[in-house]
């Protein structure tokens, strides 16, 4: 070293100070990245293999749904039969799965992993069984893309690294001891971000490149932790939801079997509650598929001109039985002439029949729910 000129010192100096920093900051990338990779591809395929195979166990005309769940994902699917053969049918994929994929399902256990095919071709497979032991799906999504995108994502980042070497040589000291906070801070919060600590923050000053890249770190992670805080309110309503119709169903078919009810006007009342019950799961489940579509994008509305008379009163008529076994009074006062509107007629109909049910559920025998509405700008409940 005592024979290089200062400049060659600074050189080196910043030259393993950027590998010092690129090679933790690679390995940040790589957990981002993994996350990314897991959330984007791993886990909307499981969603989806989930999907169809739970259709399959409900019901073998759902086979012809498999190739729109592939179109979903962007990828191949194909469907194995109890025996693990792959199963024929229109837009069934021709690729050969591994044995262990397909050992795996048939097993009833999820599988996940990657497939490379003798044409050169690499794909991410799920597999998971269909309940009750019906075989078992699995979906294929092409890897490459994303996999290029991850090789250019690293790229860039030793481009960068080098750019900086060249340009920061005659400013050596100075941009190493104003590149190493930073970048030890960004460091540090990727990691935690990557664990999934998402309240952990940089501290973006300056519009610098530096400043820019940290508060793009400190909204991902808002943005991440916001999600999860949603995603587990959003869980935490959806079993709220449902354990009311479940326990109503439990308690009351269990009293049926156990023979604790014998009159039979007894029985048809809590056959007509499990009944009402199933039904309300159902349009549960019926929102939680929605709310699917909508996030992906795939909610189709039928927007036409409307009069809001014919699903208001759908809604109210759908509900009327509840309500009068209940002993709650049901009354539409609904004026003549109301403005047509332009809307999805199911759509009103179905967030109607969510809105009386509540009402019902939160009304007293003996009270009254009234579904009213005014035209003309007026206000109506």
């Amino acid at each position: 070293m005592r024979s290089l000129s200062l400049v060659a010192r600074f050189w080196l100096s910043l030259s393993l100070l950027l590998l010092l920093v690129l090679i933790p900051m690679e390995y940040a990338l790589d957990q981002l990245l993994e996350r990314f990779y897991a959330t984007q591809v791993i886990e909307p395929l499981l969603y989806h293999s989930r999907q169809l195979a739970g259709m399959l166990a409900a019901d073998e005309g759902a086979l012809a749904a498999a190739p729109m769940m592939a179109e979903m994902v962007g990828g191949e699917v194909v469907v194995l039969d109890a025996a693990g053969r792959p199963r024929p049918f229109p837009g069934a994929s021709a690729i050969a799965v591994p044995r262990e994929a397909a050992q795996a399902v048939i097993a009833g256990r999820t599988y996940t992993g990657p497939l490379r095919t003798p044409e050169g071709r690499t794909f991410i497979i799920t597999g998971v069984p269909v309940p009750g032991g019906g075989g078992g799906v699995l979906l294929l999504a092409p890897a490459d893309p994303l996999r290029q995108s991850f090789a250019l994502a690293r790229r860039g980042l030793w481009l960068a690294g080098a750019a900086a070497l060249l340009l920061g040589t005659a400013l050596a000291l100075v941009l190493a001891r104003s590149l190493t906070r930073p970048v030890r801070e960004m460091e540090r919060a990727t990691r935690a971000i990557a664990r999934g600590d998402f309240s952990a923050r940089v501290a973006a000053e300056g519009a610098t490149e530096l400043g820019r890249l940290g508060q793009a770190i400190n909204q991902m992670a808002e943005q991440l932790e916001t999600h999860e805080r949603r995603r587990r309110e959003f869980l935490a309503d959806v079993a709220h939801e449902l354990r009311t119709p479940l326990s109503y169903i439990r308690g009351y078919t269990q009293a049926l079997a156990e023979g604790l009810v014998t009159d039979p006007a007894e029985v048809r009342r809590c056959q007509q509650v499990v009944m009402d019950e199933a039904d309300r799961l159902g349009r549960l489940v019926d929102d939680l598929m929605d709310l699917a579509q909508m996030e992906e994008g795939q909610m189709a509305f039928e927007m036409v001109p409307l009069d809001l008379h014919v699903p208001l009163l759908q809604a109210v008529e759908a509900v009327r039985p509840r309500a009068e076994a209940k002993g709650v009074a049901l009354v539409a006062d609904l004026p003549d002439a109301l403005p047509p509107v332009r809307a999805d007629g199911g759509r009103i109909q179905q967030g109607g029949v969510n809105l009386l049910d509540n009402a019902l559920r939160h009304t007293p025998a003996g009270g009254e729910v009234r579904v009213s509405a005014v035209g003309g700008g007026g206000r109506g409940g």
